[in-house]
């Protein structure tokens, strides 16, 4: 039975504070680059093709290790992180202490019952991504490529998690996704895909 296998990866710390990052497009920070590294680090990697996110804090990785390993890159601009409009980049201290606080709190708790000021509706986020994540099971089936690594956000990979699961989103803030998480999607012909591990290691 023919089997097709996705790495989801978060990217690492991002320079610049604990800001809500949506669009912001921010670069890596020395420690993020050292979270990144140490997922492949003395690992024999698997991955065939690389799939990224357009944003700095993705890319960057994404390109240096496909040099490192002479695997295919090709971005993808819908596995993009939601866009938090007026609250994109702010800091979250400040955030949580102004008039904003109690919408952002109901936002990450309940995403579909409010959408931040300017934003992007989480509908029209989920929308978007699923659309990306079918159309790439799909040429994944078509290309015959087995593993492929997806270097994206965490809203991006709790919405493919909770497609895959069948979560509502309400339980989207149960899933954890730290910096650097990497979890493993496996789908076998004709059949749902499964989660195989979450927040592990190569």
């Amino acid at each position: 039975m023919n089997k097709i296998i996705i790495d989801l990866l978060r990217h690492g710390d991002v320079a610049g504070g604990q800001k809500l990052r949506g669009k912001t497009d921010d670069l890596l920070s020395q420690l993020g680059w050292q979270q990144m590294n140490a997922v492949i680090e003395g690992k024999t990697i698997p991955w065939q093709k690389i799939i990224s996110s357009n944003l700095r804090r993705c890319q960057d990785f994404s390109i240096e290790v496909s040099t490192q390993f002479s695997l295919p890159i090709e971005v993808f601009d819908h596995f993009q992180e939601i866009d938090f409009g007026l609250w994109d980049g702010q800091l979250l201290s400040e955030l949580y202490k102004g008039d904003d606080a109690d919408p952002l709190f109901q936002f990450m708790q309940s995403p579909l019952s409010i959408t931040p000021p300017d934003g992007e509706p989480y509908k029209d986020f989920k929308a978007r991504v699923l659309t990306a994540w079918h159309d790439l099971l799909a040429s994944l089936a078509k290309d015959k490529i087995e593993h492929y690594l997806v270097v994206t956000h965490g809203g991006v990979i709790r919405a493919i998690i909770s497609e895959v699961l069948g979560l509502s989103e309400e339980n989207l803030s149960r899933i954890e996704v730290p910096h650097a998480c990497l979890s493993r999607i496996t789908q076998y012909e004709n059949s749902p895909a499964s989660l195989s591990f979450h927040n592990a290691s190569l």
